[in-house]
């Protein structure tokens, strides 16, 4: 369901701008074909990609995650057990992204909880987006590739840097691992 309210907010947005999907693309560095699944909803973007789409749009991430229908507001508190999944489970890794924030107003950070499975092959894939990104381990073992650096973080261990330098983090403990993430968007 939070998919398909994403896949549409951004389809609105780059209407109402009066952008085609192939100036969505130039902005982004992403293809047109790719805009396209995510705005059909055929594709759930891992957040690196919706940072990429907000930044293009020049919009913050967290728009895509507002309630059209709900009053502004200026706290938002959110339980645990109403956390939103933003990217379903099964991307190649199978990462879990949860949001901690349901904050309806206009924000530039993006805190989640990142559920990092059990690994028997390590990815060839990684994420770079504009903007800062904060990293804490907040359970478990994750071996953090930023650019050609290699970095062990154990429980408790954290990391501030550039997200458009190429990383990803993946567990390497015997069980799955758990991280606080935060973004923070760039905004002119």
């Amino acid at each position: 369901m939070i998919e398909k309210k994403i896949a549409d907010k951004i389809k609105f947005i780059r209407k109402r701008r009066g952008m085609t999907l192939a100036q969505l693309g130039d902005e982004t560095h992403l293809s047109k074909g790719l805009l396209s699944r995510v705005e059909n909803n055929l594709v759930s973007p891992p957040i690196a990609t919706l940072s990429k789409i907000a930044h293009g749009l020049e919009v913050p991430i967290g728009i895509f995650f507002e309630d059209v229908d709900t009053d502004q507001s200026k706290f938002a508190v959110t339980h645990k057990d109403d956390r939103c999944q933003v990217v379903r489970a099964g991307r190649k890794m199978g990462f879990v992204y949860y949001s901690l924030t349901q904050l309806k107003s206009r924000h530039i950070i993006n805190p989640f909880i990142v559920k990092y499975p059990i690994i028997k092959k390590e990815p060839d894939f990684f994420y770079d987006h504009p903007g800062e990104e904060f990293f804490m381990v907040l359970k478990g073992e994750v071996m953090f590739i930023y650019g050609k650096e290699k970095i062990h973080l154990k429980e408790g261990d954290t990391i501030h840097f550039d997200p458009s330098i190429p990383h990803r983090g993946q567990n390497i403990g015997d069980a799955e691992s758990e991280c606080l993430v935060i973004v923070v968007g760039e905004h002119d």
